[in-house]
């Protein structure tokens, strides 16, 4: 049996990929320095096919983008199948591609039906500088996800580290809006990025 990725990647950014700053709990477009334009309380139009969240805030221009990857590293395009069984990494990634850091950024994904969180693979990394635009490239992308990939796995636990895994709602939470973990920031013209496995069910 086959699972079109990119088609359930798709529908769960509609409904669970979310950037949270400071300030806006929900997320909305509170005004002109804050603006929105994607998966905005459940507007699915403005969400188009590259899975890409724009956010202005105080001059710094944030790009949340979600990708999906076999376990090798190999970028999985849009329309993709994968059998049943087979093991999928998600890398969800901030781009900050201005001198101003942004404090206090939480990220949450809500996984759908057809996924199994892995225990223990959530893995955070800002070390990779930010991309040349708005939407980097897929060379880019590869070198953001060598970066994350490379890095520790933390806990899924509440607790001192910055993201957890909550079974029940099949929810990924990282920095301490949307779970009481320790605080995310995304650093001025650097890439945040998160990163964890599933299993195709």
């Amino acid at each position: 049996m086959y699972r079109d990725i990119m088609t359930v990647v798709a529908r769960r950014a509609r409904a669970g990929a979310v950037i949270l700053l400071a300030a806006l709990l929900p997320l909305t477009a509170e005004a002109a320095t804050n603006q929105g334009t994607g998966d905005v309380a459940g507007d699915a139009s403005a969400l188009t096919s590259s899975n890409v969240f724009t956010l202005l805030s105080t001059g710094s221009a944030l790009a949340l983008v979600k990708r999906a990857f076999l376990t090798d590293g190999t970028a999985l395009a849009s329309g993709a199948t994968v059998p049943t069984g087979t093991h999928v990494k998600f890398m969800i990634y901030v781009n900050n591609t201005s001198s101003v850091a942004v404090n206090d950024v939480s990220m949450r994904d809500v996984l759908a039906a057809l996924f199994a969180y892995e225990t223990g693979t959530i893995k955070i990394d800002d070390s990779v500088a930010n991309c040349a635009a708005a939407s980097c490239t897929a060379l880019e992308e590869a070198a953001i996800y060598t970066a994350v990939n490379a890095s520790s796995a933390l806990t899924d636990a509440v607790d001192a580290d910055t993201a957890t895994y909550t079974a029940g709602t099949k929810t990924v939470d990282a920095g301490n809006q949307n779970a009481a973990n320790g605080q995310l920031n995304a650093a001025a013209n650097k890439v945040l990025a998160l990163l964890f496995t599933v299993q195709v069910q």
